[in-house]
């Protein structure tokens, strides 16, 4: 049949006809070859400008609100310092020597004399669930001895817990001497402390 289109035509007519499927025909081959692809990769390209459009919004929005998080931020960190202070940090490898340098003025200040320090077994905190934290801690005891009177030790322990709020008594001792205002008198403090990392 399609011969016989061609045979009823004349000879312009099919040469026209024969460019007209030609260009037919690169034309369908260009669309499949180039522009279908272009028009994929176009639309990839347009999803990525959107993202990065988006990106530079918060970036511009991010360093337009700069001060107001460096606020923020630094009211943060002030508030985090008492926490980040009552942490007991080892002092040349020892616990009892950062304790010292804590608590010493505070013992002379409430009047207790005769002041020794020594570190007691650690207590492990529970881990929380189902998460295991990177960094672990710790309860760190230090055992403070000590003379005086029984109103020097409260003053003592007033002031402790005004000045260093997350240090606890875990035990108080007052052994009775002949001489009341200088008694031996024992606490065991203990302390926040780092334990060991669960990964780097």
């Amino acid at each position: 049949m399609k011969g016989d289109i061609l045979q009823g035509m004349a000879p312009n007519a099919k040469r026209s006809f024969a460019v007209s499927v030609a260009f037919a025909a690169v034309g369908a081959a260009l669309y499949f070859l180039a522009v279908e692809p272009t028009e994929s990769k176009l639309v990839v390209e347009r999803r990525r400008l959107a993202g990065l459009e988006d990106r530079q919004r918060q970036i511009n929005f991010d360093l337009k609100n700069a001060d107001t998080v460096k606020e923020k931020l630094d009211g943060l960190e002030k508030s985090l310092s008492p926490y980040r202070e009552a942490m007991l940090e080892p002092l040349l490898g020892s616990y009892s020597m950062r304790a010292k340098a804590k608590l010493e003025h505070l013992l002379l200040e409430a009047g207790l004399v005769n002041l020794d320090y020594a570190e007691e077994p650690f207590r492990a905190l529970p881990l929380p669930k189902p998460v295991m934290p990177r960094q672990l801690h710790r309860r760190a005891a230090i055992r403070v001895t000590a003379r005086g009177s029984y109103q020097a030790a409260v003053s003592f322990l007033l002031r402790l817990e005004r000045e260093l709020p997350l240090v606890s008594l875990q035990s108080m001792e007052i052994t009775a001497e002949q001489n009341p205002a200088r008694q031996a008198v024992a606490f065991v403090l203990e302390w926040p402390a780092k334990g060991g990392l669960t990964r780097k």
